[in-house]
């Protein structure tokens, strides 16, 4: 009886458990550390938020079509301890960022450097 009731109880933190925390998965999975894009665009829109930060860039392609790129970061956490926070990127700001496409070839990468309209390079990794 007690196993039954202990396999209920697990079964059930299971299903109820947020879904961010089910759709969580490695930066390998996704994306291609072998090979880098480089990016230029006007950043749309900045999610500061977990599992990992998005900020969106619309590039202009050659024929004047724009593509909105979705670019991944690390967890604002690991962010924060290299000093990013919530307002380093603006709406608006032009940068150009390289990091490591899609497998798939999709619009998104997750984010190496990112270089600033004024010269200033941000780096996207956590530690030192």
């Amino acid at each position: 009886m007690k196993i039954l009731l202990l396999t209920t109880i697990i079964a059930l933190a299971i299903m109820l458990a947020p879904p961010q925390s089910k759709a969580h998965h490695s930066v390998f999975a996704a994306f291609d550390i072998n090979k880098s894009v480089t990016i230029a665009g006007v950043i749309t829109d900045v999610w500061f938020k977990s599992p990992h930060i998005r900020i969106f860039v619309d590039v202009t392609q050659p024929d004047g079509k724009i593509t909105e790129w979705n670019t991944h970061g690390h967890n604002p956490t690991a962010l924060r301890r290299r000093g990013w926070v919530r307002d380093t990127l603006e709406i608006g700001e032009k940068v150009t960022m390289s990091g490591d496409p899609t497998y798939d070839g999709s619009p998104k990468m997750f984010i190496r450097t990112i270089i600033r309209a004024d010269g200033s390079i941000l780096e996207n990794k956590v530690g030192r």
